[in-house]
């Protein structure tokens, strides 16, 4: 956040921005002392709150302090100004004047606040300085439904920072290459969450890509343990209706679009992915699923997958998913909720999924293939944001 601050008394200054720091720790402050500097200022650089005093000296070269309320709503709001519509606050211990000053400088919102020794002016500070913090925006957004999911980008990122509270949102911000965003951590497993929270993610930070990481379930026959399924085209397999004669699934269903598909198919094409997807990973004996010598997996660049929001964890309920889905290969709880908030997004981004299969509703259900499953996911996410996915959205609309 950038915030001007107008003031000539050293003191009085430093309170100010005392207060700033305990509310917006990493404010860029920037201070000017007098009039001439601070219209010069406003002029050039777009600020996102402004504080200012009105009894400050003309200009550097002339110290001789003045009233300058007269020139507030001229120089302030003058469209020339890269600031002309940054709200703007009046901190002065000077309370005398016309009310109607007052009531003309509200409506071009520029409010008067008294400079006290009470706590009055520290409280309209703090609401202000929320309401005027700018959006943050991220080129990309990873959603993660685990924590453990999350975890396994802190050794692939160029830098992946602590856990913390954004716009609302559990993150992590991250710099893949070139490319600066964030991991969201939904508050639990799910379509509901997914949905809501990668809604959020879209409004708030505006990314050019959203995709999501973790781990999944296989279908028997059509995957294994650690294949990596790059979903082309989502099913909801819990939408429906239950009657006396049973369940009756209704059909819905997302794809990716073609630039994205193409480009994910061509990234899953490239020699020596399996390779580097795998180097590095160190599994232990009971980390590899029965018949596995030494840790490989496939990788499915054009995966049928199925979202519901319950877990599946009995045996033969697989068969029912694949039924009428030829080529269903895998299911998870989440990635259909993705799709559809970026598919409605005002802005609508870049979006896939990739999800390494751990478990296939059966014999294989268990937590030892998660550790393995979430850095083989992990991976692939990074190469691909790596390779400018984000940008292919862009390619499109040119």
């Amino acid at each position: 956040m950038k915030i001007l601050i107008l003031e000539d008394e050293d003191g009085k200054n430093e309170e100010i921005q005392n207060e700033i720091r305990l509310i917006i720790p990493d404010a860029d402050i920037q201070r000017e002392r007098n009039w001439y500097d601070y219209a010069r200022a406003i002029l050039n650089t777009k600020f996102d709150l402004i504080l200012l005093d009105l009894l400050v000296p003309r200009s550097g070269k002339d110290d001789t302090v003045e009233d300058h309320h007269e020139q507030l709503v001229e120089t302030t709001r003058d469209y020339e100004s890269k600031s002309f519509s940054t709200p703007a606050i009046v901190l002065t211990r000077h309370t005398g004047g016309s009310e109607d000053f007052v009531f003309d400088l509200n409506k071009v919102d520029i409010n008067v606040i008294p400079f006290n020794d009470h706590r009055e002016w520290k409280e309209a500070l703090k609401i202000k300085l929320k309401a005027a913090q700018p959006k943050k925006k991220f080129g990309f957004v990873i959603i993660c439904a685990l924590e453990k999911e999350s975890a396994a980008y802190e050794q692939l990122a160029d830098r992946c920072g602590p856990v913390k509270t954004i716009s609302g949102l559990v993150c992590r911000e991250v710099q893949i290459g070139e490319y600066r965003g964030v991991i969201v951590r939904a508050h639990r497993m799910g379509l509901v969450a997914a949905a809501v929270v990668s809604t959020m993610a879209l409004e708030r930070f505006e990314p050019r890509l959203i995709c999501m990481s973790g781990i999944c379930g296989g279908i028997p026959g059509e995957s294994g343990i650690y294949d990596l399924l790059v979903t082309q085209i989502c099913h909801q397999h819990d939408a429906g209706k239950w009657s006396d004669a049973g369940f009756k699934s209704e059909h819905y269903d997302v794809q990716l679009d073609v630039g994205v598909q193409s480009k994910l198919v061509e990234l899953c094409s490239e020699a020596g992915l399996i390779g580097a997807l795998v180097e590095g990973l160190n599994a232990g004996r009971s980390e590899l699923p029965d018949g596995m010598e030494r840790l490989s997996c496939n990788v499915r660049s054009e995966a049928v997958t199925s979202s519901g929001s319950a877990v599946i964890a009995e045996s033969g309920k697989t068969s029912f998913l694949a039924a009428g889905q030829r080529k269903l290969a895998g299911f998870d709880m989440e990635i259909y909720s993705i799709y559809e908030a970026a598919r409605h997004a005002a802005n609508r981004p870049v979006f896939f999924a990739a999800k390494a299969v751990v478990d296939d509703g059966d014999k294989n259900k268990g937590d030892q293939f998660h550790r393995i499953g979430c850095l083989l996911s992990a991976k692939f996410v990074v190469k691909a944001i790596r390779s400018g996915i984000a940008d292919v959205g862009m390619r499109h609309t040119q």
